[in-house]
């Protein structure tokens, strides 16, 4: 009972603080334009202005869309992450940041095909995949090319070559694989289609009778 309890506690946690931290990203997001931008504004038009301040972030982040998309500011972005990789400490947080984002982007993610289950680094072992592709060996047998991505950090890994008979349909969608690695395994389904080492299907465990 009490373990059921923890488990439940820390289900609570856990949904709790992704909640937060994204509040808290909001509010000071609404309250930078509140301060910043949202009273010359109101002086002009002379009257207070509800909601003026998600107006003005969302209008920023468009500006800063137009920004860099064209060909100026793409050089003078490009200065920029450059002064931010010659930064100590600043450098690494940057980097994972940007990582992290990347892969998550759109184009990113139109990359990845499927996610499928493998047996990898033996035997036994399952591991998520993410298909990137498709070739043919020597004799026509049909490959996935796999990308094993690494937790919590998604944007390493490597790259390896399986059979396609030799994976297993996940079900996953990509954002969900991606969430499933970046937790760690804590956002893990009670099932999965991949079976026990001698073929039959994995024993069920406490957390899975629970």
């Amino acid at each position: 009972m009490a373990a059921k309890i923890r488990r439940i506690l820390l289900a609570g946690i856990l949904t709790a603080i992704p909640v937060y931290i994204t509040v808290q990203v909001l509010q000071f997001l609404f309250g930078f334009m509140d301060r910043i931008l949202a009273p010359p504004l109101q002086r002009v038009l002379g009257r207070d202005i509800p909601g003026l301040g998600l107006v003005m972030m969302i209008l920023s982040l468009f500006v800063l869309g137009l920004f860099v998309t064209n060909f100026l500011g793409r050089k003078l972005y490009h200065y920029f992450e450059t002064l931010m990789l010659k930064l100590p400490i600043v450098s690494t947080i940057y980097t994972t940041t940007k990582q992290i984002v990347e892969t998550f982007s759109p184009e990113n993610r139109s990359s990845f095909r499927e996610v499928v289950w493998l047996e990898y680094p033996r035997k036994g072992i399952w591991t998520l995949g993410f298909v990137t592709g498709t070739s043919l060996s020597q004799d026509g047998v049909p490959f996935y090319n796999i990308f094993i991505a690494t937790t919590p950090n998604p944007t390493s890994g490597l790259v390896i070559f399986v059979p396609t008979r030799d994976t297993i349909a996940s079900g996953l969608s990509i954002e969900e694989g991606f969430k499933l690695l970046i937790s760690g395994g804590m956002l893990s389904a009670k099932s999965h289609k991949f079976l026990a080492e001698d073929g039959a299907a994995p024993a069920p465990t406490d957390a899975q009778e629970s």
